[in-house]
């Protein structure tokens, strides 16, 4: 059973911690495939409306595993190994059909800074450190979080980010976009349960639909892309949802109008 990567679900929100503290949650093959492994699962828990993820100890995650990194690999190896497992994240990513969070503390590096650009929101405590120095020890930025990283920031922020590999602050990151909240330390666990619930509240068919939407746009000219919006509200009206939606709006505005 795969300890490095744990998995738990709590009033609706499934939380899926990095599992290795005395490594700082440094990413090596096992973490990488756990971390797809409980996606997937995530993925088909009834229970689970809302995915978060997160890192045990004193940081998120710190990014490659410096004593797995060095270890020079063939090319068959590597195409057996590495390769599906980091595809496989990115797959599971995009396929989970759920809002997904990161819950950044301490630091955000590397595959740990690529790893929270795969979720769809980010929220960090103000002391987080980030960076991507990826090219300061002769590797590249993977899973995925290229292609996320210049949507999110801009172009122009990912090429300074990527080329110069810096660490850079909680605030940095907030201002260009790569983190939606800033919260202290003391208040990261309470705030992120609280917005996972305030979108666990919502109707999950169609969060799934808006997030598919969201990511198929992506890949999408334009008007493409409004067809799938539109498509994706066809959906949601013929499943119902929306009768009961408005039914309770309905409800709501007259007891607002009722109250003296």
């Amino acid at each position: 059973m795969n300890e490095s990567v744990l998995y738990e679900v709590l009033s609706n929100v499934a939380y899926i911690t990095l599992n290795r503290p005395e490594k700082l949650n440094a990413m090596d093959d096992a973490l990488l495939d756990g971390v797809a492994q409980q996606l997937a699962r995530a993925a088909t828990d009834d229970q689970a409306r809302v995915v978060v993820v997160r890192g045990a100890g004193r940081v998120f995650c710190a990014g490659g595993d410096i004593h797995d990194m060095p270890q020079q690999r063939s090319e068959a190896d590597y195409r057996a190994t590495r390769l599906p497992i980091e595809q496989n994240i990115a797959r599971q990513v995009r396929l989970l059909g759920k809002p997904l969070i990161a819950q950044m503390h301490g630091a955000a590096m590397g595959g740990g800074c690529i790893l929270a650009a795969l979720c769809d929101v980010r929220v960090a405590t103000a002391d987080c450190k980030f960076g991507l120095p990826e090219v300061r020890y002769g590797t590249v930025a993977s899973l995925g979080g290229i292609f996320l990283l210049t949507r999110i920031i801009g172009l122009g922020r990912a090429f300074e980010l990527l080329y110069l590999g810096e660490s850079f602050s909680a605030q940095r990151a907030m201002d260009m976009g790569l983190v939606n909240r800033l919260v202290a330390p003391e208040n990261l666990a309470h705030e992120v349960h609280a917005m996972a619930l305030q979108m666990a509240s919502h109707f999950s068919r169609e969060m799934g639909l808006t997030r598919k939407a969201i990511l198929d746009g992506l890949d999408s000219d334009f008007l493409a892309a409004a067809e799938q919006e539109t498509l994706g509200a066809m959906r949601a009206h013929l499943s119902g949802d929306v009768i009961q939606g408005f039914a309770q709006a309905q409800q709501t505005l007259a007891a607002k109008k009722a109250k003296p």
